[in-house]
C-alpha cells in the first residue's frame, strides 16, 4: 500500500461551504442591521434627552449652592439645537457674558434630531433661570422642551418639562 496517499490532508473551504456560509451571514446582516440603527438612534435621542435633563439639574444645584441666580442658555438664541451653556455670574458684574460665567457647555445636537423650546410666563425663549431657591424665576413660568429624532416613524419624541418649582421629568411623546 502506498503511503502517500493517506497523508494527503485537505485544507480550506470548497466553493459549496464558503458560498452557503456567504448566504447565511448575508441573510443574518439583512434582518438584524435595521434594527441595530434603530437602537443606536434611540440611544442617542435617550442621551440628547439625560443631557439636557442633567444641565437643568447642575444649573438648579448650582443656584441653591451659590444662592445667586444661575441659567441654562441657549448657544444659538431662540435655537436650542445650537448647544446650550450653564452660567452664573460668578464675578458678580450683573451680566451672563463673561467667559468665566460659563460652568459648563454642551455642544449642537448630533444627528437629524430638532429641539425646540416652548416657554410659558417667560420674559424670554432663550434662557431658563433658577433662583436662590431651586424654583424658576420668575416663579409662574414653566417649560416644555420637545427633542424630535430624524426618523420620527420608528422612534418616539422626548418631551422635557420644567415646573416653576425646578424640578425636571422626561416622557415619550408623539412627533408632529
Amino acid at each position: 500500500m502506498d503511503v502517500r496517499f493517506k497523508q494527503r490532508v485537505c485544507k480550506g473551504f470548497t466553493l459549496i461551504e464558503l458560498l452557503i456560509t456567504i448566504s447565511i451571514v448575508a441573510i443574518l446582516l439583512g434582518i438584524g442591521l435595521p434594527s441595530f440603527v434603530n437602537f443606536i438612534d434611540n440611544n442617542r435621542i435617550t442621551s440628547q434627552a439625560n443631557d439636557l435633563v442633567y444641565s437643568f439639574h447642575m444649573a438648579r444645584s448650582e443656584a441653591i449652592k451659590r444662592g445667586t441666580e444661575v441659567r441654562v442658555v441657549s448657544i444659538g438664541g431662540s435655537d436650542w439645537n445650537s448647544g446650550w451653556r450653564v452660567i452664573a455670574d460668578t464675578n458678580n458684574d450683573a451680566d451672563y457674558d463673561d467667559s468665566e460665567d460659563i460652568l459648563m457647555q454642551w455642544d449642537a445636537l448630533e444627528g437629524e434630531g430638532s429641539l425646540a423650546l416652548a416657554a410659558t410666563n417667560s420674559p424670554t425663549d432663550t434662557y431658563i433661570a433658577f433662583n436662590s431657591r431651586g424654583s424658576l424665576s420668575p416663579g409662574n413660568a414653566s417649560f416644555i422642551f420637545t427633542l424630535e429624532p430624524g426618523d420620527c416613524d420608528t422612534i418616539d419624541s422626548r418631551v422635557i418639562s420644567i415646573q416653576p418649582n425646578g424640578r425636571s421629568a422626561v416622557n415619550h411623546g408623539d412627533c408632529s
